[in-house]
């Protein structure tokens, strides 16, 4: 068994130690050392990042026995004495994110009685599974109590009660352990079993703020943001904020009502537009000769609605009986299509087009909608071809 420098204090960053054993792993070294400050992966947390002798270690494990392995990529000697040092930026951002964690959960056990039946702690976002449904609303209120938590510096107390205390306790993630449970209590907001360092004081996470909320089997999974994450995000927010501020020409309160003015100004030039197309459709089609109402239309069209599109279909297969289709778009990305006969089987024109340019497009006999990436040659051959041959609808 390895002791455990962080479950005493874990504030202690640097210290010496023996090494107990090293084996080859792959192509890396698991050493194992009589005692360490390292935290490995364990709980739903990342493990610490730093070095021993120098080395930077790539990974820290656990196992049922409680022995820690570090992962290297050079060997130590058995017997050796060695330094080890716990990079402390990581160190105390965990240590944030995951009394954070332990807040947003007290809180929301204690007002709604939803377990945190999940939880990850990696190097950029920390994820909570809770086994009920949260509102925004009362997800808005868990965040506020827990910053108020922080505001208010409480204490981060640790404790190894004995089983007789243990047992007469009430806490959250209370399973059955023959190891020594450690209990992580903040007076009034959560008293919960965890093997993980934690700040001293609420007030050093500084800040809690649950950026993202989705449904997750059966109840909600949160994704957090404590401390220098918190604000890290914030900034970069700001930063957002302050660049649609001078592209908007509005004040940063009032970009919302900014692009929802730009959003109904781009709506109505757009219904406006689809007005225009369609009227320059109607009269592209009023040129159109009908001398022969068997004879197939084909036009291309840049950009144009796809509702005038089919409205011209329409107008077109009324008056004909041939194949009436019109293409939109063009180039890299294809075309789009709506296809109409009041005489043809248009399913017999679905079939060429998808067995012969490998088009996706579907309907009925009347008239068929889909997309193809062609070039103009190309359809113009095919429609001309099965225009001669297609049986009647």
């Amino acid at each position: 068994m390895t002791e455990k420098i962080y479950d005493k204090d874990p504030h202690i960053l640097k210290f010496d130690a023996v090494v107990l054993s090293c084996e080859k792993i792959d192509t890396h070294y698991g050493v194992v050392l009589d005692r360490t400050a390292f935290f490995p992966e364990e709980g739903g947390q990342g493990c610490d990042a730093g070095t021993l002798d120098g080395q930077p270690v790539l990974h820290v494990s656990i196992d049922k026995e409680n022995t820690l392995t570090h992962l290297l990529a050079s060997p130590l000697p058995v017997g050796a004495r060695v330094s080890g040092e716990v990079d402390r930026a990581r160190r105390f951002d965990y240590m944030q994110q995951h009394t954070g964690e332990h807040i947003l959960s007290g809180l929301v056990h204690s007002h709604f009685g939803f377990d945190n039946v999940g939880f990850h702690l990696g190097t950029e976002i920390t994820t909570l599974d809770f086994n009920g449904v949260l509102t925004p609303e009362q997800l808005l209120q868990m965040e506020t109590l827990a910053n108020e938590a922080v505001f208010a510096d409480l204490p981060v107390k640790t404790s190894f009660p004995s089983p007789d205390e243990l047992a007469a306790l009430s806490y959250r993630s209370k399973i059955a352990l023959t190891d020594p449970v450690r209990i992580v209590e903040i007076p009034g907001i959560d008293l919960c079993a965890c093997c993980a360092p934690h700040v001293d004081r609420t007030g050093q996470i500084g800040m809690i703020k649950v950026v993202d909320m989705q449904s997750h089997r059966g109840g909600v999974r949160l994704t957090l943001l404590c401390g220098s994450r918190a604000l890290a995000r914030c900034q970069a927010q700001q930063d957002c904020l302050s660049a649609l501020s001078a592209l908007l020409s509005a004040k940063p309160d009032c970009i919302t009502e900014a692009v929802l003015r730009l959003k109904e100004e781009s709506s109505s030039r757009k219904e406006r537009i689809n007005d225009l197309q369609a009227k320059l459709l109607s009269l592209r089609l009023s040129t159109l000769p009908t001398d022969d109402p068997c004879a197939p239309v084909l036009l291309f069209e840049e950009e144009m609605d796809m509702k005038a599109v089919r409205d011209a279909v329409n107008t077109l297969t009324a008056e004909r009986s041939g194949y009436c289709a019109i293409f939109v778009g063009g180039g890299d990305a294809g075309y789009s299509f709506i296809l109409g006969s009041s005489g043809l089987d248009c399913n017999a024109a679905a079939a060429a087009l998808r067995n012969e340019l490998k088009a996706k497009c579907g309907g009925s006999a009347q008239m068929i909608q889909g997309s193809v990436a062609a070039d103009m040659t190309a359809i113009r051959a095919l429609l001309s071809h099965i225009s001669e041959s297609s049986p009647s609808a």
